[in-house]
């Protein structure tokens, strides 16, 4: 079985990510924004198979209201570098209302620090540009110690080293990993 790789083509989410790739952005607030804007979009087109909405009815006595809520037993980590990747994800609680972050610098891996019980939790890898394979040391961390089942782990960057997809291919192929571009 091959490697679950999600190439995310949706042309506006392609203009955002070619802005933030290549620095295309010169004012600081639109900078900003786009990020924003990208992060919603990559994470609703992520995760809109995983997020469950429940329908109630609420029939009062001269009408019907309807409402929406998230699947309040869904439970989401956010595993990512939070200095980094910030603006991307500032907005996804509108998403995943229930959803913790969990920083980790993949750039000083020897610092994996996690206090909850993670069979519980859905979890999403962020990264903004994946070429570290520090990765791998994440994922293993993640199933050694605490067995988590890999379906219930989606890998999300803008762009992903073509070195690394093949060695996660190797190592972990039922991985799921979303991205915009392979560099």
């Amino acid at each position: 079985m091959g490697l679950n790789i999600h190439t995310l083509i949706h042309p506006t989410i392609q203009q955002l990510a070619y802005e933030i790739i290549y620095q295309k952005s010169h004012h600081k607030l639109e900078h900003r924004n786009n990020e924003k804007t990208l992060g919603m979009l990559i994470f609703y087109e992520t995760l809109r198979k995983w997020l469950k909405i429940d329908n109630i009815y609420i029939k009062k006595v001269d009408m019907l209201q309807e409402s929406y809520l998230s699947n309040q037993f869904d439970k989401y980590l956010i595993i990512t570098n939070i200095i980094e990747c910030y603006n991307i994800l500032a907005d996804i609680e509108r998403i995943l209302p229930e959803s913790n972050l969990q920083h980790i610098d993949l750039n000083d891996i020897n610092r994996i620090n996690y206090h909850k019980k993670l069979k519980e939790y859905k979890i999403i890898i962020f990264e903004k540009f994946l070429k570290n394979y520090a990765i791998i040391e994440i994922i293993n961390y993640l199933q050694r110690n605490n067995k988590i089942n890999l379906n219930d782990v989606k890998i999300i960057c803008l762009t992903c080293s073509n070195n690394i997809l093949k060695y996660l291919a190797k190592k972990y192929p039922q991985l799921n990993i979303y991205t915009i571009k392979i560099i």
